[in-house]
């Protein structure tokens, strides 16, 4: 007798996204693998979004629907997980979509090669979807510190919550941070580090909607500043748990706090002081970092050009950032 399939528990979040729901739904619909439940978590939508969602849900019984008040991502994220009975979960942002495969093949290498976590890769795009051929073949296998090493240093593995599936015991103790921005980076370390094994699949298995003009920063409020306290409460928790991957945390905290720094000056240069104070604090203490055998080029011209001349630095990091924004449009 064939073995059936585990559930794969879908869990999407929904916020006023009425214009794109319909077709990140679909994506899910069209999935090849068969054991799928989707969860629809309203976050308190102000538009059509939560009647669409009940719409969706009676046409295919695949779909369950919550409504709850606004809390914000990383609570709509804990809503649908203590509500999910998969074995696995999957996260997806309710304007992106995945492949036809995407789930098949994740679950497919985390059964075959006994891994906690299967990590795919994003792939941008702006306005059509990507149409590209289906991938086969075992995944690359890795200890959770190798994985978490690729992270962060960003090496083919980012520590985006999407484009993951997560065997359900690694949630047993770890939830988002309710009302906290990067919630990603401050909970994917965390989750990855008590992985036995990881499987790595070098295809793009998510694709992740950015909306024109998204990789360009804008200014930064006063919330944002929270991701310099989740990059140090990070590199914290790596030298408790795996200290031979202190410079690697460090070394993203540092990267964290240049863009910070350009988020910040996008706003003007005497905006937040004590913050930029910290940031160059920093950066002159961790300078050496971008002299590793791993550390980017590109870091490593932002470090120097920061600690010459700020509008310096200001110029170099956006004729990066339009570099990237003229090559996603193309």
């Amino acid at each position: 007798m064939e073995k059936k399939q585990p559930l794969v528990s879908v869990i999407v979040p929904v916020y006023n996204v009425e214009d794109y729901l319909a077709e990140c739904v679909e994506s899910l619909q069209n999935q090849t693998y068969p054991e799928l439940e989707i969860i629809l978590v309203d976050d308190g939508s102000t538009d059509g979004s939560g009647r669409l969602c009940d719409a969706l849900a009676a046409r295919d019984a695949r779909i369950r629907v919550i409504h709850k008040e606004n809390g914000g991502l990383s609570d709509a994220r804990n809503v649908g997980m203590r509500s999910a009975e998969g074995t696995y979960f999957t996260f997806v942002d309710s304007d992106d979509v995945l492949p036809r495969n995407a789930v098949a093949r994740m679950c497919s290498q985390c059964e075959e090669q006994g891994a906690d976590v299967a990590i795919a890769e994003i792939l941008s795009f702006l306005q059509k979807i990507p149409d590209l051929p289906e991938q086969t073949g075992p995944g690359e296998l890795l200890t959770a510190h190798e994985a978490m090493r690729r992270m962060f240093l960003h090496q083919g593995i980012g520590h985006e919550a999407c484009g993951k599936l997560y065997h359900r015991t690694l949630w047993e103790k770890q939830r988002f941070p309710k009302g906290m921005l990067y919630e990603d980076y401050a909970t994917i370390y965390g989750v990855t580090a008590e992985c036995r094994r990881v499987v790595v699949l070098h295809e793009p298995l998510y694709y992740y909607r950015a909306r024109s003009g998204s990789i360009m920063q804008s200014e930064i409020r006063a919330k944002n500043l929270v991701l310099l306290d989740v990059g140090e409460q990070v590199t914290q928790f790596i030298s408790r748990k795996m200290p031979d991957l202190k410079e690697e945390a460090e070394y993203l905290q540092l990267v964290t706090s240049l863009k910070t720094m350009k988020g910040i000056l996008d706003g003007g240069f005497g905006n937040y002081p004590e913050a930029q104070e910290r940031i160059m604090s920093f950066v002159r203490e961790h300078r050496s970092l971008v002299c590793r055998s791993w550390a980017k080029k590109a870091d490593r011209i932002k470090v120097e050009t920061l600690l010459l001349n700020k509008h310096l630095f200001y110029w170099v990091y956006e004729l990066g950032e339009r570099r990237n924004q003229k090559k996603l449009e193309s």
